[in-house]
Formats: C-alpha cells, sequence, structure tokens
C-alpha cells in the first residue's frame, strides 16, 4: 500500500506541475481580456524581436501572423509575464526612421529638403505629425542624418522604409549628393630592412 501510495503521490505532482502552465495561461487569457491591453488586429513585438499582428485571443493561447506571413500560437502567459510591444495599443500613428549618410562636403540643406521630398511624396507616410530631419553626427567617413517619419500601418514599416531608402536614393543621384563608403588607410612596413 505504501509504494501505491508512494507512486500515486509522485503522479499527482508531476500532473500538478504540467497543470501549473495550463493553469497561468487560462489566468492570462482572462487578465489580457479583462485589461484590454491585447486586441485583435493589434501590431505587437515579441521578446525576441518577431512581430505580428494579433489575429485570435483565445483563454489559454492568441495567435498572431507575423511579417512572414507565418502564423504563430503564443501561449497567453507571454504575453502578462514578458515584455512585449504593442505598436497599437496607444495611438494607431507609430513613428520610425530611416539612417542615411552622406559625403563629407554635401550640401546639408539640400540633403535635409530631398529627405523631406522623399517622405512627403510617399503615400503611406501620415501628414500629420509632420516628418523631420535629425543631423545626427559627423561620422567616420559620412555626415550622418535620421529621417522620422510616422506611419498608421506601422506591421508593413519595412516595405514603406524600403521605399523611402529607393526615393531618398534617386534624389541624391539626381542632385549628386554621394552616399561614401567607408574608407580605410592601409600602411604597409616592410621589415625586410
Amino acid at each position: 500500500v505504501t509504494v501505491i501510495l508512494a507512486g500515486f503521490a509522485a503522479l499527482l505532482v508531476g500532473v500538478g506541475l504540467g497543470i501549473q502552465q495550463v493553469f497561468g495561461d487560462l489566468v492570462s487569457g482572462i487578465i489580457i481580456l479583462i485589461e484590454h491591453s491585447l486586441k485583435i488586429d493589434d501590431v505587437i513585438q515579441l521578446e525576441d524581436g518577431t512581430v505580428g499582428r494579433v489575429t485570435e485571443i483565445g483563454f489559454r493561447t492568441s495567435k498572431i501572423r507575423t511579417r512572414d506571413d507565418i502564423a504563430m500560437i503564443i501561449p497567453n502567459s507571454k504575453f502578462v509575464n514578458d515584455r512585449i510591444i504593442n505598436w497599437s495599443l496607444i495611438d494607431n500613428k507609430t513613428r520610425f526612421h530611416v539612417n542615411v549618410g552622406v559625403a563629407y562636403g554635401s550640401d546639408v540643406e539640400l540633403v535635409t529638403r530631398i529627405l523631406l521630398e522623399a517622405a512627403s511624396k510617399n503615400e503611406k507616410v501620415a501628414r500629420e505629425p509632420l516628418p523631420f530631419v535629425r543631423f545626427v553626427d559627423f561620422g567616420e567617413s559620412s555626415l550622418d542624418f535620421q529621417l522620422f517619419f510616422w506611419v498608421s500601418e506601422s506591421f508593413l514599416v519595412e516595405h514603406i522604409k524600403s521605399e523611402l531608402r529607393y526615393a531618398i536614393d534617386a534624389a541624391f543621384r539626381s542632385q549628386g549628393v554621394t552616399i561614401p563608403f567607408p574608407q580605410r588607410d592601409v600602411h604597409i612596413r616592410n621589415h625586410l630592412q
């Protein structure tokens, strides 16, 4: 009888540990549904950097669709316990930026104008708030700028950034603005002398 009771106790401990995670996911699902911290169509970023749109919220798990069009099933406890970025919780517009480096000697006012025009011509960039340019630094081989802009569709921002880079490159070429490549000086020593 003692052996049977000991085996039964071990089995119950194992079942209890297994149910603990399920119970944690269920409680987390209830918290999410009550707090509304996560809603269908929210664009979120998980702790590992994965970005996806919430497609379904259940009691134990939720589903997201990533930018690569992959469906992921996530335990609700991850949304409560981990650090999650919800790009669409507060406002439907999110700010992003594109980094640009130009050659030393470039007309910085012209560069600023070109960057702002590229943003204003892109239909997916929000008109309000207005995009702006920041002259970030004097880099090793370039003058470094950042073009800041807002988009309503943060899920597709990588496509929008790509469109902006194409437009900036074309405008730089037509206006004679050079994007430099990193340059290094190499010194060769002759040890034979």
